[in-house]
């Protein structure tokens, strides 16, 4: 071959190579473009996504935030919107965000009658929609519990101690840290929360308590859980315990005015009950089913007897405990609501104990409640706390909520026995969902949230 043809061949496969790699850039620069182009938006779909995931999740929080405040069923919250109704239904918030906004619904769980029980469940659904027209929705479940829901809660344990001996069976609940003395300490069969992030442990003659994981789980058998939501039993006197009077004056028994030393209230086996003036000591008689199941006392209040029916007595200053307060169903077949074979089914009584100031277990010997009792300024406490009356207990079967702990007895020591009394609580099962008339709602949870 000549040289020159030689060198045209080449020529001509490099323009051809070249050729070739022209198209190949030019093949991956569309691509690139495309794929750039894809990628921006499915880029900006996410950010549209996520935009309305927060929109949706700001609409949820504000339906929490409305809801803990006012601590009432959402069927008795204003709508803030000012829209007028109440914060129920579909669509009942709506706001913007700095990139969307959203609209809220809440709506009655479906298998669950609200109406029927004090426990309210509700479902909250939240839509957000993004500027890019992007929508999200996020569900989650609210429980507005009440204040009979628990076997023992506080805001301030106010330093008081469970020591060994104490037994409670039901749900507790405190703002603050729980003291436990040991070993081998209290027990606690159901869950206990706390607003703090630990426990305070003791031991009984003095020192730090590091249980042993055994002992932990002995005393811990309901389990214990922190950092839970506050409560707010002082606000309850100026706001639920207010419904309390107004329900009274308008078909309970509301008694204001004129008794300087109180009125006492004996309940009856056969459903009625007497009270009297302490001053004027004249006596009168009501049937509690003729009442609306409020007693609204503006002074203190002394009561024992028998409870048939429910009724919740509210006192503005406070209630002393003279006596044995125990339901009429809870006796008979059922003597002792302790016992393992205990039918709650058959117990169709309630009594609800509210105070303002405190409640106070009068006398030295062992004695029997069944009451759930709300304190909203001081706590329960017993006047023999100091004496050394031997071993006697308070009974109480239902729950005991109250502002700052009170005292009912002194764990022993080197120096003394114990003295007052030891606490046998039991939890009224019927309160996890129900309560006595009237009785205030504690706090809402939220859970199960979905996207």
């Amino acid at each position: 071959m000549k040289p020159d043809q030689q060198k045209n061949n080449r020529a001509g496969a490099v323009l051809a190579a070249v050729l070739i790699l022209m198209l190949v850039v030019a093949v991956l620069t569309v691509t690139f473009y495309s794929l750039s182009a894809e990628v921006g938006i499915a880029v900006a779909r996410d950010i549209n996504d996520a935009t309305a995931f927060w929109a949706a999740e700001a609409g949820i929080e504000q339906a929490k935030t409305l809801g803990q405040m006012k601590r009432k069923r959402y069927t008795q919250i204003p709508n803030p919107n000012g829209l007028g109704g109440m914060l129920w239904g579909t669509n009942v918030l709506a706001g913007t965000t700095s990139m969307g906004s959203y609209t809220v619904s809440i709506l009655d769980e479906p298998a669950w009658d609200n109406n029927a029980h004090a426990l309210q469940k509700y479902i909250i659904t939240s839509v957000g929609r993004a500027r890019g027209q992007s929508t999200n929705s996020v569900t989650i479940h609210a429980r507005l519990l009440n204040y009979a829901s628990n076997l023992h809660a506080s805001h301030s344990e106010n330093g008081v101690y469970f020591a060994t001996g104490d037994t409670l069976d039901g749900p507790i609940y405190t703002d603050d840290r729980l003291h436990i003395l040991g070993p081998p300490g209290p027990v606690f069969y159901q869950l206990a929360s706390s607003a703090t992030n630990s426990a305070d442990y003791r031991l009984t003659g003095g020192g730090l308590w590091t249980p042993t994981t055994n002992e932990y789980n002995a005393v811990w058998q309901g389990g214990l859980a922190l950092n839970a939501a506050p409560l707010d039993i002082q606000g309850q006197f100026g706001d639920h315990v207010t419904d309390i009077q107004t329900n009274a004056r308008a078909g309970g028994l509301a008694l204001e005015g004129g008794a300087t030393n109180g009125y006492t209230f004996t309940f009856n086996q056969n459903g009625s009950v007497t009270y009297s003036n302490r001053s004027s000591r004249v006596v009168q008689s009501r049937n509690l089913p003729d009442l609306n199941g409020t007693i609204y006392v503006d002074q203190d209040v002394y009561v024992q007897g028998v409870v048939n029916g429910q009724v919740t007595l509210a006192s503005r200053h406070s209630i002393n405990i003279m006596g044995d307060l125990v339901f009429n169903s809870a006796s008979g077949i059922n003597p002792n609501p302790w016992s393992t074979n205990f039918n709650y089914s058959s117990v169709h009584d309630m009594l609800g104990l509210l105070a303002g100031d405190s409640v106070n277990v009068q006398g030295t010997n062992s004695i029997n409640i069944h009451a759930s009792i709300l304190i909203t300024t001081n706590g329960f406490n017993a006047d023999a706390n100091a004496m050394d009356i031997g071993n006697k207990f308070i009974n109480l079967f239902g729950g005991m909520s109250q502002y700052s702990r009170g005292v009912i007895g002194h764990a022993a020591t080197f120096f003394h026995p114990f003295q007052g009394f030891h606490k046998n609580y039991k939890f009224d099962q019927r309160y996890n969902s129900d309560a006595p008339p009237s009785f205030p709602p504690s706090v809402y949870l939220f859970s199960s949230w979905q996207q």
